[in-house]
């Protein structure tokens, strides 16, 4: 059987705490062409658990709210990462900052994903350049 090897476009990416110790280690498509999609969809479900929890025992729907941003975060990855994210605190363990744990983990993934992305158009943008390049020279010749 022959092997085929194709490019995905898949990164590795270390994670880290302040201290340096190892979260784990993460292999997503950071320019994959959904994942703007889920991407927004995480984020808005940990910018809406303020009005999910408003009025109700925080501690009480606290496993639910923990399961549904596990989800999440392993259908922005495309894979079973949360696991390994949320193995040291609850996603929703508040932070000096102020925001929570996942929240930062949605900033330090969507930072990943607005450079990726810039850096795949301007290699795009370079590679039809170059194969243009030839006819754009020829019309201002004539």
């Amino acid at each position: 059987m022959e092997k085929v090897v194709v490019q995905t476009g898949a990164k590795t990416y270390q994670i880290a705490d302040q201290d340096g110790n190892d979260l784990g280690v993460f292999r997503f498509i950071p320019s994959d062409a959904g994942i703007l999609k889920r991407y927004k969809e995480a984020e808005a479900f940990f910018a809406g658990i303020n009005d999910r929890i408003k009025g109700k025992d925080f501690e009480e729907i606290l496993p639910e709210l923990e399961k549904e941003a596990g989800e999440k975060i392993d259908l922005l990855f495309g894979a079973p990462v949360s696991e390994k994210f949320f193995k040291i605190t609850s996603p929703f363990t508040v932070l000096e900052s102020g925001e929570t744990f996942a929240e930062q983990i949605i900033t330090v993934i969507g930072g990943i994903i607005e450079k990726e992305l810039e850096a795949r158009e301007k290699a795009q943008q370079e590679r039809v350049r170059k194969y243009t390049a030839k006819y754009t020279k020829e019309e201002s010749k004539a």
